[in-house]
């Protein structure tokens, strides 16, 4: 009775593992530059400018006035969007909020928008928005 117990239980883990479907996003991570992956917006800088130029020309008085945004995009191997981590310091490096957390939130409804990822590769990246902001203003976007 125990043995059948145990085959049982080896056949439903076994159909179990089979059966579940994997994730895009769950692949490990690799970086946009890694093994010829080329991983890029459809347009790169020019495209990326573009989707933060409202947002760049409506943002004039940014709290603290001086600092960086970063935004990591995790990108699936088809092209999907996975999940945004985000990091935002100040001129002194130190880890800080701008407009009290307002601003990244704006930040990451663009680049949700973002849909056009190609790569050289199939493999699941990640890509990294960078804005500078200089005295209350998002000064540049690379």
């Amino acid at each position: 009775m125990m043995k059948k117990i145990l085959v049982l239980t080896i056949l439903l883990f076994t159909i179990q593992s089979f059966s579940q479907e994997k994730n895009d996003c769950d692949e490990r991570t690799l970086p946009y530059w890694a093994n010829g992956i080329n991983s890029r917006i459809e347009g790169e800088n020019p495209a990326l400018r573009k989707a933060f130029e409202k947002i760049q020309l409506s943002e004039t008085e940014i709290q603290p006035k001086n600092g960086f945004v970063t935004l990591r995009l995790n990108i699936s191997k088809t092209g999907k969007l996975c999940d945004i981590e985000t990091f935002q310091i100040d001129e002194n490096y130190k880890s800080t909020e701008f407009n009290n957390g307002q601003l990244i939130k704006e930040l990451e409804q663009i680049a949700i928008g973002l849909t056009d990822w190609k790569r050289d590769k199939d493999y699941k990246t990640y890509n990294l928005i960078r804005l500078k902001i200089k005295d209350g203003r998002i000064e540049e976007i690379f």
